[in-house]
């Protein structure tokens, strides 16, 4: 029995510190077509997003102190071949049959957005 109130503490510090750390990319998948990047983390604002909010057209954010420059990169050697590469101001987009994918700078990160195609009625 007292075991058992020793590991109670330990269970809940560690859900605790599963809530508060940010969650990576790898943690998330959309339809496997699109690559996660591996040094993004969920914006925390996103943290209540759920897979049905995705399919129904919700970008999915993540944030990473990279680069513009070295994620547009690395994306540029992973995605399909599908995909069409699109310069902006300040941004790259990856066009792509089973979604798009924006990499900008936002608030002094990267900010990469993966946006699902919009269903269709």
């Amino acid at each position: 029995m007292k075991l058992n109130h020793v590991l109670q503490p330990a269970a809940l510090c560690a859900a605790l510190a599963a809530i508060a750390a940010p969650a990576l990319a790898a943690d998330y998948q959309l339809d496997g077509q699109l690559p996660m990047y591996p040094h993004g983390k969920l914006d925390p604002k996103e943290a209540s997003l759920t897979p049905a909010a995705i399919a129904h057209g919700v970008p999915l954010l993540l944030l990473t102190s990279d680069s513009v420059h070295d994620v547009d990169a690395w994306y540029g050697s992973r995605v399909p071949k599908a995909c069409a590469r699109q310069e902006a101001s300040g941004g790259v987009k990856f066009a792509c049959p089973g979604g798009s994918i924006m990499i900008y700078r936002h608030d002094g990160q990267t900010q990469i957005a993966f946006v699902p195609p919009f269903p269709t009625f």
